[in-house]
């Protein structure tokens, strides 16, 4: 009942305080206007972070025993509040906020807020300043797009909070719990489309608290660097992705990091074909499966975790990878139009190092494969006769299954168009350096005190991973093409091998500006199954009903082999329906395309 109170109190006073503050925001003319390098396109009242203030610190007040961290906390979070309530107004260089922030880091420090880590006590500072900084300036980018910035707080206090009564060391968890109240009270005028926004002086109270409560507590793990560091990094993993997304593309494209632009993750997935709001809900998605494996740590062992972390950050690594290469390609095809051979900075410096990244990868899943093999085979107890083994093979293992690698062209694919033949590719090379190094250690060691169970667990694990890493970049690529919904409606004569090869080659390039609704076919047998995604809708005489109901622009016949009476008959119903209709051929057709259209 005390949680619950901690919780409702903060929720009802921001809930009924918005409101209010939208009024005074209009009235006195505080107004975010749309601007270029902006999202919103309608003039929306800021200061929401008034509301959110007041419904933390009363409460906290009221609620809550003051202690030496809280006083630290609150008194950088308010001197925070207040800059960002300037800089609302006026609009402060970002030099100067940095400089604001650096002093309210300076004061969570002086109240005793430290981050446990064994170093050097003037390091440890240094580091502690940094995460402050940093954290608080990762929210203040991330409210970028109508409840990004307020849902996901919530989320990563909810999560400090848990953490807090799991690992019983946070004397600022309570206040996680009201933020989180607070957060969630302003969250329905926040969420798109956003009748308020929350403001600098909102994004910064919030990323403040955020990074002092997610290292309050961890000086009593300072004999454990991996919980030291894995718990506040993934709960805060989305802002921290963030920052560091929009960083390193600004900086390869020679831009201020400071400066604003339509460049952050929300941003480039609403570019691929997300709405707003899927965006912001998939992003939360992502807070609530890395803020999980963080509180997983106290239930599982510190090598599954690890494995798991690393695997959420190749993950994390490749979603970046792919937003970049995804929404750059699509930049470069806007452009050609004017400048042909113009290409991105990003382009070259960035997406053309893939090959030394998936390299890098494949060598350190090789090592994981190799200890999560032992690991599973002996059930979590390594012994120093296990450990030995690991050591004596570890380098040999590696050595040839990377020339393996190498030698049979594994590195030879393009991963957004890998199909069967590709994975069998893996399949054989995974199986032939498994093969190979199986010979080795025979022919080499006897095989002596090693364990045929282990290399067999280490190819299936390898298997997995080396082929889930080259699928996840095929997987994004459709994911997105099916979130994608703009551009003419239309429907596809023909649910056959042509059709299939015009639906994908629909999804694959959107400069064609088709949205495919589903396909027509007059073998009755084929309705209702689907390709691609797409529904094989019914036969031809279900044409004008569907043209009307969809308000299709156009009919793709997709028979190369179809008779000229029976395309005269689809024309006539396209003519009737006044949609304009075209015949594609197949690729072994030396006729070019013949295209029909209706006035």
């Amino acid at each position: 009942m005390q949680y619950l109170q901690f919780f409702l109190v903060p929720f009802t006073l921001s809930l009924v305080l918005t409101p209010i503050v939208r009024i005074f925001a209009l009235k006195s003319g505080l107004i975010s206007q749309p601007r270029i390098d902006r999202w919103h396109k309608k003039p929306t009242a800021i200061l929401g972070g008034i509301s959110i203030y007041l419904a933390c610190v009363i409460p906290a007040f009221f609620l809550l025993g003051i202690n030496r961290n809280m006083i630290g906390m609150l008194s950088g979070a308010t001197f925070l509040f207040i800059v960002g309530l300037i800089d609302d107004k006026v609009h402060l260089p970002p030099y100067t906020k940095l400089f604001t922030q650096i002093i309210a880091g300076c004061i969570a420090i002086l109240f005793g807020v430290i981050l446990g880590l064994p170093v050097n006590n003037l390091l440890v500072i240094l580091l502690t300043l940094l995460w402050i900084v940093g954290v608080t300036n990762s929210f203040n980018l991330l409210d970028n797009i109508d409840g990004l910035a307020g849902g996901t707080a919530a989320i990563c206090s909810l999560m400090l909070f848990f953490s807090s009564l799991i690992f019983s060391n946070n004397s600022l968890g309570s206040f996680a719990l009201i933020l989180s109240g607070a957060v969630l009270g302003f969250l329905p005028y926040n969420f798109n489309p956003a009748k308020i926004f929350m403001g600098d002086s909102g994004s910064m109270f919030l990323g403040y608290c955020l990074a002092v409560i997610s290292i309050t507590g961890t000086i009593r793990h300072m004999s454990h660097l991996l919980i030291t560091m894995i718990i506040p990094v993934f709960i805060l993993s989305v802002p921290i992705f963030d920052t560091i997304f929009v960083m390193i593309g600004r900086a390869l494209q020679g831009r201020s990091i400071f400066e604003g632009g339509k460049d952050h993750t929300s941003h480039r997935l609403v570019t691929l074909g997300l709405s707003p709001r899927r965006t912001v809900l998939l992003m939360y998605a992502l807070s609530i499966i890395f803020g999980s494996i963080a509180l997983l740590y106290s239930r599982l062992n510190w090598f599954i975790i690890s494995v798991m972390a690393f695997l959420g950050v190749v993950i994390l690594l490749f979603f970046g990878l792919f937003l970049s290469e995804a929404t750059s390609r699509k930049d470069s095809h806007q452009k050609r139009n004017h400048h042909e051979n113009n290409k991105t900075i990003l382009n070259t410096a960035l997406l053309h190092k893939r090959r030394l990244m998936e390299v890098s990868l494949d060598l350190v899943f090789i090592c994981i494969a190799y200890y999560s093999a032992y690991f599973l085979r002996f059930e979590g107890v390594l012994l120093n006769s296990n450990l030995f083994l690991i050591k004596e093979s570890l380098i040999w293992i590696i050595l040839i299954k990377m020339s393996v690698f190498f030698a049979f062209g594994l590195y030879r694919g393009v991963w957004r168009y890998i199909g069967v033949s590709d994975i069998l590719t893996v399949f054989k090379v995974v199986s032939l350096g498994s093969v190979s190094s199986i010979l080795f250690i025979t022919f080499i060691f006897r095989f002596k005190d090693y364990s045929r169970a282990v290399f067999f667990i280490d190819w299936i694990l390898l298997l997995f991973l080396i082929a889930g890493e080259r699928i996840l970049f095929r997987i994004l690529g459709e994911f997105f093409s099916r979130a994608r919904s703009e551009g003419n409606n239309v429907l596809v004569f023909g649910a056959g091998d042509t059709g299939e090869m015009v639906i994908r080659e629909i999804k694959r390039n959107k400069e064609l500006n088709y949205n495919p609704i589903g396909f027509i076919d007059d073998d009755l047998v084929k309705i209702g199954d689907k390709i691609h995604g797409i529904t094989v809708l019914g036969s031809r005489d279900k044409i004008g009903d569907l043209v009307r109901e969809h308000n299709i622009k156009e009919v793709l016949v997709a028979i190369p082999s179809i008779d000229s009476r029976d395309f005269s008959e689809i024309a006539k119903i396209c003519r009737d329906c006044g949609v304009t209709y075209r015949k594609i051929k197949g690729i072994l057709d030396k006729e070019e395309i013949d295209t029909y259209r209706h006035n």
